[in-house]
């Protein structure tokens, strides 16, 4: 059952993204942020989601194997965004040049809006650029995984480890993180009050890139989530309340093409091509993580979901086996 879940999951997740690169490489810099900022939201989210679903600690080089199965709500407000595109006119008088206006455009979909394009209206012999603004994916909620193995070490102390390569058509995913955490419950004086509970301290820095065959490397995410965390046992379940928060920022880097009119020879209808080198950095706005979740142990098999209250609400499920 979860070998069919991963399938479903990835597959769903890649047919997405792999449709991604192309249409980021259209947008122009001016246009960029309001179509990408709620990617970068959206990933910043889904990463920090699942890194920790339990504050009790293995002991010495015991683990947990688990994968992570996560599916993020897209709220309606990040589906649109208001924007401008820059229009170029020929004009030959005594010289030839070029006049630039801006143009401004509403309701624009993100890059999770409908997957309708908009055309930038132009006159005579203008060119806009860029001349048309992609669809989003239309989606409303994305799919995502991450296998996730948990090791302990020395008292009560921990490391997390997510690794995820991924190519889909002409698209590469590369997912890495690393996170530490410290039950303190394990440590002088707490340990001495042999508490019914558990508390620990966690975070997690990570890094997604996605990249295309043409243009190599074009998002590069980081994220950095520190999180407080407090369970207890009771019998086979495992009730558990978090609180943290998360930083995302992302690059972008990528080669737009456009076109603009022939200031050399005149022609109004020649337009030569034009390449520039796009290079935006986002980040997502500190965000505040609540979640509450629940383990369900049996033997060495367990299964844990949590639901993450932010402002994109996210749910995690989580499927695995534990020793010590």
């Amino acid at each position: 059952m979860s070998l069919l879940l991963f399938a479903l999951v990835s597959s769903l997740a890649a047919q997405d993204i792999d449709d991604l690169p192309d249409r980021i490489v259209h947008m122009s810099e001016d246009l960029l942020t309001g179509y990408a900022q709620p990617l970068v939201n959206v990933f910043g989210t889904g990463i920090s989601t699942g890194l920790f679903h339990s504050a009790y600690s293995h002991d010495f080089l015991g683990f947990d194997l688990g994968l992570r199965l996560l599916y993020i709500n897209v709220p309606q407000s990040a589906k649109y965004f208001t924007g401008t595109a820059l229009v170029c006119s020929l004009v030959i008088d005594s010289t030839i040049h070029v006049v630039q206006y801006e143009v401004e455009l509403e309701s624009l979909s993100t890059v999770f809006g409908p997957d309708n394009e908009t055309v930038v209206p132009t006159q005579g012999n203008s060119v806009a650029i860029p001349p048309k603004i992609p669809g989003g994916l239309d989606l409303d909620g994305i799919p995502m995984f991450s296998p996730q193995l948990n090791v302990g070490l020395v008292l009560g102390s921990q490391i997390a480890i997510r690794y995820v390569p991924f190519t889909f058509r002409s698209t590469k995913l590369r997912f890495f993180g690393i996170g530490f955490k410290q039950e303190i419950t394990k440590l002088p004086p707490l340990s001495l009050a042999q508490l019914p509970f558990a508390i620990a301290f966690a975070g997690a820095y990570q890094r997604f890139t996605i990249a295309s065959s043409s243009q190599g490397t074009i998002i590069g995410t980081k994220t950095i989530n520190i999180q407080a965390i407090i369970s207890a046992k009771i019998g086979s379940l495992e009730p558990m309340v978090a609180f943290g928060m998360e930083n995302t920022t992302a690059d972008f880097e990528y080669t737009f093409e456009y076109e603009i009119p022939d200031t050399i020879m005149g022609i109004p209808f020649e337009t030569p091509d034009i390449q520039e080198n796009i290079s935006v950095r986002l980040k997502m706005p500190n965000r505040y993580r609540t979640v509450v979740g629940l383990t369900l142990r049996t033997g060495l098999l367990f299964m844990h979901y949590d639901y993450n209250i932010t402002p994109y609400s996210t749910h995690n499920l989580t499927l695995g086996f534990s020793w010590r």
